[in-house]
């Protein structure tokens, strides 16, 4: 039996990184917020669990809402990322002119 594996240290994570999972997950659940106010993503889950076809309503406002959270899901982590990026980046920068 090999006792070097159960002296080993349990992994731990850091503020940082915590921090970042927090943030992603606030902007997935910001998304699925909006998403659940979308008139055609609500007629699309009722249809889902009720198996029953809504009524049609007017579909340019709705279509509108739903491109708008099929940007917003596609774009934020992207978009995300690039800020973390640009924040490590300057404070970096600072660390490096002390």
């Amino acid at each position: 039996m090999n006792h070097t594996s159960s002296q080993r240290r349990p992994p731990q994570l850091s503020i940082a990184f915590m921090l970042m999972l927090m943030l992603i997950f606030s902007f997935v659940s910001a998304g699925l917020f909006y998403a659940s106010r979308v008139p055609a993503i609500q007629d699309e889950v009722s249809m889902l669990m009720t198996g029953e076809v809504p009524i049609p309503t007017d579909e340019k406002p709705a279509r509108l809402a739903q491109i708008t959270f099929v940007m917003f899901t596609f774009t934020s982590p992207l978009l995300l990322a690039g800020f973390i990026a640009t924040v490590m980046s300057i404070l970096q920068w600072f660390e490096r002119r002390r």
